[in-house]
């Protein structure tokens, strides 16, 4: 959006990316983007394996650390969008109540 308006998008500006951690928020996504979902639409966790083929292929070394990273951003990632599909599921409706 900020390329084609010249203006960030005010709802989506946080706080500055930690120096340093340019490969990790790279990793995270490349793979977020590349993720399975399941048939109702939830996102699959990002496993050791795709991160390890991601830096083979991009000849990319990422540290322990910044592994570990990548994984915390990918739980917190997914459980947003849990809360967010869980917002839009019709709430059951409790029939007891109806008795007279």
């Amino acid at each position: 959006m900020q390329r084609q308006t010249g203006r960030p998008p005010a709802g989506l500006l946080g706080p500055p990316r930690p120096p340093g951690s340019d490969a990790v928020w790279r990793a995270f996504g490349e793979l977020d983007a590349q993720r399975q979902f399941s048939e109702s639409g939830i996102p699959q966790p990002i496993q050791h394996r795709d991160v390890e083929a991601w830096c083979r292929t991009m000849r990319v070394s990422l540290h322990p650390a910044e592994i570990v990273a990548v994984l915390a951003l990918d739980g917190e990632r997914r459980a947003v969008e849990a809360e967010r599909l869980a917002a839009r599921r019709p709430r059951d409706v409790d029939l007891e109540d109806d008795d007279p």
